[in-house]
């Protein structure tokens, strides 16, 4: 029998895994991340802002603010308000403590578009995104629609249970010692990271790609692969062709975040996921989507069947709450190491990420009022390009975040899709016209 909790002004442990989020922040950027759903009538703020306080009620490891201890990082109870805001189209700006009453995620909305940042020391995309199907739900529900029953849509009222609040990273992961090669082995070597112009002021540029979800499914069967390794493997190609026009020499990486709970039972909404690797040399790979495509899906397939190395991912995500040397160690020291080492490093280990969320599931009937969601992952100068996929109501999102002016990988890789054969909507916030 699964146990229910009351939460009312207490503080959290941060999961193990999310220890070096807040220490690696810096005074202009945060790890944060955006989910967004995009509604078929113009949001009414009002309602939104009554609709994220409702559900705050059944999301109490949301209702918290960060504080900063002697050894690590904690959560407290937040009582404030929360707050709600009109978009100001800057996409991913650094969450203002202060004005955002001390939450860790951020609600805007923008004609039609309802979107939230998450801090990733919160929670993943997984946990992210049960509250984002709560909220549209709830708004929905504060807005005056007939709504169909919630199903598993967490409502307020509900108990709270306590595996929701657990932390899965320390409850399965393995002590390794780092110093045996898993460090070595989960970071691997530098890889090609992709140099070009980039925006002088802030703000980064977003180009959303849609497709239908059955023809991309298709097209994935026809190639014998799934939809994520369909993707990567564009995307590498895509990089290939337009930035490796003389540096063949290094591997191509796609980092590719996995939702662990597929793989242990959790049902936590805090952080569970671990990160496996596609990578490919454009020196030694002909560069036709074939071979890119089973490259990837070999690497991806050897990574998940292996669960020692799942397991050493795990004590490697714990490393700085379980090691320890990391236990006895003040924050300030331990965040000193992590922006000396971020610093000084020039290379990197990863050409982009791609996170694909796969099918959200909504209330049979939600879709008269919701037309699909969209997920962005944050970027960074070593970076500066990743992708975000996410689907709903048959329609796949696949959406670039970059800091990079020109346009040119994208039109590259939406390019492969219709040559394939799928029809492809695309839309974007222009920000390359403001550069």
């Amino acid at each position: 029998m699964k146990r229910s909790v009351e939460q009312s002004g207490k503080w959290y442990r941060m999961d193990n895994s999310a220890d070096i989020y807040p220490m690696s922040s810096t005074l202009t950027t945060m790890s944060i991340f955006r989910l967004s759903a995009e509604m078929e009538e113009y949001v009414d703020g009002d309602n939104l802002e009554a609709a994220v306080a409702a559900v705050l009620k059944r999301f109490p490891t949301f209702a918290v603010t960060l504080r900063r201890g002697f050894f690590r990082y904690y959560f407290d109870s937040n009582e404030l308000p929360p707050v709600v805001r009109q978009d100001n189209g800057i996409l991913f700006d650094k969450i203002d403590s202060v004005r955002n009453n001390r939450y860790l995620f951020r609600v805007q909305y923008y004609k039609k578009r309802i979107s939230v940042d998450f801090f990733h020391g919160l929670c993943d995309a997984s946990g992210a995104m049960e509250f984002m199907r709560s909220l549209v739900y709830r708004y929905l529900d504060e807005c005056g629609k007939t709504l169909p029953d919630h199903g598993d849509v967490k409502i307020e009222g509900e108990p709270v249970r306590e595996t929701e609040l657990e932390d899965s990273i320390s409850k399965y992961y393995t002590q390794y010692s780092i110093f045996g090669g898993v460090v070595g082995k989960m970071a691997g070597k530098n890889c090609f990271g992709i140099r070009a112009r980039k925006f002088r002021s802030i703000g980064y540029g977003l180009i959303h790609g849609y497709v239908s979800q059955e023809e991309l499914h298709s097209l994935a069967r026809s190639m014998d692969c799934t939809v994520t390794v369909l993707i990567a493997a564009i995307a590498l190609l895509s990089i290939c062709k337009v930035y490796c026009k003389r540096d063949t020499s290094r591997d191509l990486v796609a980092m590719i975040p996995v939702n662990l709970r597929k793989i242990f039972p959790s049902e936590t909404l805090l952080n569970f996921t671990t990160l496996t690797k596609c990578a490919v040399n454009p020196a030694s790979t002909p560069r036709e989507l074939k071979y890119y495509v089973r490259l990837c899906k070999a690497q991806l397939a050897e990574s998940l069947s292996a669960r020692r190395e799942l397991a050493e991912k795990l004590s490697l995500s714990a490393f700085y709450s379980t090691n320890k040397l990391m236990k006895i160690l003040p924050v300030w020291l331990k965040e000193f190491f992590i922006k000396f080492g971020k610093a000084v490093t020039t290379q990197t280990k990863q050409t982009l990420i791609i996170s694909n969320l796969g099918v959200v599931k909504m209330p049979e009937g939600m879709e008269k009022f919701l037309r699909r969601f969209t997920f962005n992952i944050n970027i960074s100068k070593k970076v500066p390009v990743n992708i975000g996929v996410v689907s709903y109501n048959g329609v796949t999102a696949i959406s670039f975040t970059r800091m990079l002016v020109s346009t040119e990988l994208e039109r590259e890789f939406f390019t492969t899709l219709t040559d394939a054969g799928l029809k492809v909507e695309i839309s974007g916030n222009l920000r390359e016209r403001a550069n």
